[in-house]
């Protein structure tokens, strides 16, 4: 049940491969550059158009009102947004008109700060696709071993990330304030130049090493028994994340199809504007649609989506905190200085309805760890040992898209007598839902595994059994398995 693919070149002893020979260091270190440059840049280049595509669809949308020049600027925030970097709008010189106690009010310089930070998935999952395709594309053209081939594939790293800080340090768009008797000024916004470098290079290398780890797959193969274990571990936590998300999302259709009063709710509220904002609402829902499903996973495992901010967490959405009517207070500045608006929300326990979406990750997790086992495993004990350990990549997984799926705003203010620095975050639970992916990975990695694994042997067969490793190299006397000759000939 094993499918092992075959390294091109002669047949190698165990534990070895000899489809490419093994470059100096100095070497590695200089070869993949030029191809590197290449394909960092045009995965560079395609995100950042479609963070121009985005932002001139909306502008035409809107009636293509307004010059082009912001929607352009604007186009390069939505590029931040793929990768979950700060979007901050400011008013560094704010100038309170003479209103009658301003004077005792605002005192010395002013300002207001607000930032949001959110991850537009979809097109994360295209930025990572398209880096892992270049840091693939880099480390065959490059050639070595498995080590260097991860190396080189991390080489598309550095020009996906400079030239976002270079763009985040140019791009500035300046809103003057319409005119009223209370402030003047303009709102500065601009992409945070630390984030806009960091998070593209950290995803570059996650995703080129990861391709270059695909492309000398085989010598990772030949490392027996440990490399084919890991990949399929790799292999079964990846088809465990993947299984999530998307069961997820079909768990919302199968709701919205039982409940259609809450879908038909959804589609007269963005419908509510006009017929070119409900296009804009609807495609930027597209957009969100990985992180909705994050939303769905942690609390289908038994986790919980909340809030957090001002020094406590609200969770919002469990199975036994389940919101049933929510209402939104009145709005003033005390509440708006102080945190949040105040919000009225009653909960309960979720109908028992609601206690399928456990089939998200139970069956998620079980068909993880079964591909997993029918990837790589050889013997029973190796099938659910290799189910198990997928669990480990689910939870990482897991614990890094509840914090890509997080909406996150910091909002800070200094007017003389009344300043303050707050913070909100909701979504997952990043902590409790990467514990709790890995107690579900494991446990139904386990179960996976052992039941994809019931036909293979209880334990490994010595070496040169058949299907187990290459047979025995014939010797000076010619092939050990040459028949006797018959009776009466010479031998």
């Amino acid at each position: 049940m094993s499918d092992v693919p075959q390294p091109p070149g002669p047949s190698a002893a165990p534990g070895t491969w000899r489809g490419a020979a093994r470059p100096a260091p100095v070497e590695v270190l200089l070869r993949g550059w030029f191809t590197a440059v290449i394909r960092g840049g045009l995965a560079f280049a395609a995100m950042a158009a479609l963070g121009q595509a985005i932002s001139f669809v909306v502008y035409f949308a809107r009636g293509a009102d307004g010059p082009v020049g912001p929607v352009a600027k604007f186009g390069w925030f939505y590029f931040g947004w793929f990768h979950h970097v700060s979007l901050i709008a400011s008013l560094p010189d704010l100038s309170v008109a003479d209103l009658p106690g301003a004077e005792d009010l605002v005192s010395g310089e002013a300002f207001l700060t607000f930032q949001l930070r959110l991850a537009l998935m979809l097109a994360t999952f295209l930025a990572i696709g398209l880096l892992y395709w270049a840091g693939r594309v880099v480390a065959d053209r490059a050639g070595g071993g498995g080590l260097a081939r991860v190396l080189h594939g991390m080489k598309v790293a550095p020009f996906y990330g400079v030239p976002s800080l270079l763009i985040s340090w140019v791009v500035r768009l300046d809103v003057p304030i319409p005119a009223n008797p209370l402030a003047s000024g303009s709102v500065e916004v601009q992409s945070s130049a630390a984030q806009s470098f960091v998070l593209p290079l950290l995803v570059a290398l996650a995703a080129g090493a990861a391709g270059g780890l695909r492309s000398g797959r085989y010598e990772l193969l030949a490392r027996e028994p440990w490399g084919r274990r890991v990949a399929g571990a790799l292999a079964g936590g990846f088809r465990m994340f993947l299984l999530g998300l998307v069961l997820s999302f079909a768990g919302l259709l199968v709701l919205a199809a039982v409940r259609p009063d809450a879908t038909k709710a959804y589609f007269e509220a963005v419908s509510e504007p006009p017929a070119d904002e409900t296009a804009v609402i609807i495609g930027h829902h597209v957009l969100l649609l990985p992180n909705q499903s994050m939303w769905v996973l942690v609390p289908a495992m038994g986790g919980c989506d909340r809030v957090f901010g001002i020094g406590e967490s609200f969770p919002f959405l469990c199975y036994w905190r389940y919101p049933r009517e929510v209402s939104v207070g009145p709005i003033s500045p005390e509440n708006v200085f102080g945190g949040a608006p105040p919000v009225s929300t009653e909960f309960g326990t979720a109908p028992a309805g609601y206690f399928l979406f456990l089939l998200v990750p139970a069956l998620s997790v079980f068909l993880g760890g079964r591909h997993a086992a029918r990837k790589r495993a050889r013997t029973r004990f190796e099938a659910a040992a290799v189910g198990a350990a997928s669990g480990i990549v689910f939870a990482v997984l897991v614990a890094t898209g509840s914090w890509l799926a997080s909406l996150s705003a910091v909002f800070s203010a200094n007017l003389g007598l009344i300043s303050t620095d707050s913070s909100v975050r909701a979504g997952p639970d990043v902590l409790v839902g990467g514990l709790l992916a890995l107690a579900w990975g494991v446990a139904g990695g386990l179960a996976g595994g052992w039941v994809a694994g019931r036909e293979l042997p209880g334990r490994t067969k010595l070496l040169g059994s058949p299907g187990f490793g290459p047979p025995e190299a014939p010797t000076a006397a010619g092939p050990p398995d040459l028949p006797p000759p018959p009776p009466g000939e010479d031998s």
